[in-house]
């Protein structure tokens, strides 16, 4: 499910320079611009939310009671696809993009649900983007995404995004791992996860509710956070600067975490129906 944003520009002003348009997101890292025989594709790739969304310049107009607009502003044929079953902190991001667009070419914005052409205004798109977002949801239901606190799914987020950053301030000496929602749907459980390979050095996310443990010998388990942190408490640094409850176990502390490993598997958690969805799919409560 998208909301089709298309854009607009004063007829007073001079022709849309298309070519400046591509080499412009060209400039923006993860874009990529595919070109098909009726329209140009600029696609977004994100990596650490493994998601993707795309603006298209097209042949035709693609914009519905066309003619019923103000005729002092004239269509460019390009418009953005935006998701709308996504976290509100991605929404953010994606139109900011959109207001820099706006503000370096000229642009303007027109959407099914607008009376007519209109200047981006980041808070407005912001409220209907969740206004039907909110409805698609009462309508249709999840659709396999799960829900999670509004201010804790923001610190995740900003987390996801500063996985390098912390690689970067540790020297590469320490793990720092993406998070990974998971759900079991048969019995209605949900929340965020962490894979960690016992005795490394490693950040630990925020409000990470489980932790797959990885032994030396590849076996694998489950514990929960209460439970995890009982044990390994005494190991952990808490990175106050930087984030909310975000922990390192350092090298030196590290290595003797090995001798816990049973006091953590008296915990584990057998569940056979869990499996892992992407970031993206985590919406706010």
């Amino acid at each position: 499910m998208h909301i089709n944003i298309h854009f607009f520009r004063k007829s007073n002003l001079e022709k849309l320079d298309y070519s400046k348009v591509l080499d412009y997101f060209e400039t923006l890292p993860n874009f990529k611009t595919f070109v098909a025989e009726d329209y140009v594709e600029v696609l977004y790739s994100d990596n650490e939310f493994d998601f993707k969304y795309r603006y298209l310049i097209t042949k035709q107009s693609r914009v519905n009671k066309i003619y019923d607009l103000d005729p002092m502003f004239s269509n460019v044929n390009i418009l953005l696809e935006m998701p709308i079953l996504i976290p509100s902190f991605l929404a953010k991001e994606i139109l900011a993009i959109t207001q820099k667009f706006c503000k370096i070419f000229d642009l303007d914005i027109y959407q099914d649900s607008y009376a007519d052409v209109q200047a981006f205004n980041l808070v407005d798109v912001l409220v209907l983007f969740e206004k039907t977002r909110t409805n698609y949801i009462e309508e249709h239901g999840l659709k396999g995404k799960i829900v999670f606190d509004n201010e804790k799914l923001n610190i995740i987020c900003k987390y996801q995004r500063s996985v390098d950053n912390l690689k970067d301030y540790y020297h590469n000496e320490v793990a720092v791992n993406f998070v990974e929602p998971i759900i079991d749907e048969i019995n209605g459980i949900s929340g965020i996860s962490y894979t960690w390979n016992l005795g490394t050095a490693s950040v630990f996310p925020p409000y990470i509710e489980y932790i797959y443990i990885v032994e030396e010998s590849g076996e694998k388990f489950l514990v929960g956070r209460e439970s995890f942190f009982k044990v390994l408490n005494k190991y952990f640094t808490e990175i106050k600067t930087f984030l909310p409850d975000l922990y390192v176990i350092k090298p030196k502390q590290a290595r003797n975490t090995k001798k816990e490993v049973k006091k953590l598997k008296k915990s584990m958690i057998v569940n056979n129906n869990l499996k892992k969805i992407r970031l993206c799919d985590v919406l706010e409560k």
